[in-house]
């Protein structure tokens, strides 16, 4: 087993995005029908700058500044975050810059991703008529997106101007993924988002409901105050002496985890009860079944699930026996380690729990293995901290797989809330499910 310090607390941290939930249109004004309620009162374009905290787990763990100049070219709007906080005892500090290039009718042209942590990582998208060329960002070569596509940083000057909308939209720190979404107000001053990513078609039987969400409310300046997204980030406006004041850092694993109350049983059938809004996959390792009082999973490793079977073929158990022990003596437990891709993963010497997960599932791929990627819990004492691993079909049967322990077939420690697949938006997907969890209790 690998120590204890492997242990995750945002899965795999991104770059806090302010809107990074929300949807956009096109950048043209919205035309309202007869009888449409009125829109927003007319805007004049102004330079302006904002503060915002950010928290996770009731904890403060960065800061965010937003730089919007004009000129008769139109608007360069610019989003730095300052990320500090713990994993563990390892310290935690990632910087991130955000460039958007755009004319007067918001129309984006350019758009620059940096972000600074151990390494430095760059990434930046131009907009050309037959639609955006992106280069570097998530490590591996991007088709074009759509040229009706935004940027998420630009969505909330969209919304200041028109109100809402409904349309392509990607995100630069999320390696330029993208989706369709809509912005809709539900009350004065406060917006629903909802953004739909482009999911891989393949991989769409086994994965997760690739969507995120979040809740604005407004300001004065009809941009936003206070934003929630749906993998429990919020973002509230502050003025610039409470953002340069300091603030200790916190550790996350610490503020993510769930206490479990009660006693276990004995494993390796282990019960536990989960109260939230939760569909748990079929996922090996674990059964579910509705109670009472929320839903009842029973946990152990030789329990196979309920996946859709994968191609017949010969038994790939050796081999992923093989590939697992290779990862594991490669890799080493890193908490301080750069979030990995798919493509980095391949090649880490260190890392968390997502790089190995990532790690695997690549070489799995390799191997014609047919490979998913499960997000959820790991049993950890008393708690339940963030984790991630993997599903393999040997040709007969799914199994888990856990290679940041070395565990095949994995499970009676292991909860899954999210399968998927082994990319950007299946990891949105999957950490969204982390905070649908309320409460856990052994029976």
């Amino acid at each position: 087993m690998r120590p204890r310090s492997l242990r995750c607390s945002r899965v795999r941290w991104k770059p806090v995005v302010l809107l990074a939930a929300c949807a956009a249109t096109p950048p043209r004004a919205r035309e309202a029908p007869a009888g449409d309620a009125p829109g927003p009162p007319a805007w004049t374009p102004r330079d302006a700058e904002r503060d915002y905290a950010i928290w996770l787990g009731g904890a403060r763990v960065g800061t965010a500044h937003e730089v919007e100049r004009w000129s008769p070219a139109g608007v360069v709007l610019v989003r730095t975050e300052a990320l500090r906080f713990l994993r563990g005892d390892v310290p935690i500090a990632i910087a991130t810059a955000i460039e958007v290039t755009a004319d007067r009718s918001l129309a984006p042209s350019q758009v620059t991703w940096t972000e600074r942590a151990r390494t430095t990582r760059h990434g930046e998208a131009v907009r050309e008529a037959a639609g955006w060329t992106v280069t570097g960002g998530s490590g591996d070569p991007r088709a074009q997106l759509p040229a009706a596509a935004i940027p998420a940083e630009l969505a909330p000057l969209v919304v200041r101007r028109d109100g809402r909308f409904a349309g392509p939209v990607f995100l630069p720190a999320r390696g330029f993924v993208g989706g369709a979404g809509r912005i809709e107000p539900i009350a004065p001053r406060r917006l629903i988002a909802r953004l739909v990513f482009d999911a891989d078609p393949a991989a769409a039987e086994a994965t997760a409901e690739a969507t995120a969400e979040a809740t604005i409310d407004l300001g004065d300046d009809a941009m936003p105050v206070r934003v929630v997204d749906g993998e429990g980030v919020i973002a509230t406006r502050i003025t610039a002496a409470e953002a340069a004041a300091p603030f200790s850092p916190v550790d996350l694993i610490a503020a993510t985890a769930i206490r479990l109350s009660g006693r276990p049983g004995a494993a390796p059938a282990r019960r536990l009860v989960l109260d939230g809004d939760l569909t748990i996959p079929a996922v090996p390792g674990q059964a579910a079944r509705t109670a009472a009082d929320g839903i009842e999973l029973e946990l152990s490793p030789r329990l196979r699930g309920g996946l859709p079977p994968g191609p017949p073929g010969p038994d790939r158990t050796q081999d992923i026996l093989r590939l697992v022990a290779d990862i594991h003596r490669r890799i080493a437990p890193d908490l301080a380690a750069h979030p990995a891709t798919l493509h980095a993963a391949a090649a880490a010497t260190t890392g968390d729990c997502t790089t190995f997960a990532l790690a695997y599932a690549a070489l799995a791929a390799e191997r014609a293995i047919p490979t998913r990627v499960v997000t959820g819990f790991r049993i950890d004492g008393d708690r339940l901290v963030r984790h991630r691993w993997a599903v393999s079909w040997t040709g007969g049967a799914w199994i888990a797989v856990d290679a940041a322990f070395g565990a095949v077939p994995a499970g009676g420690d292991l909860i899954g809330l999210a399968v998927h697949a082994a990319d950007d938006v299946g990891l949105v997907a999957g950490e969204a499910a982390l905070t649908r969890v309320r409460a856990a209790a052994w029976r």
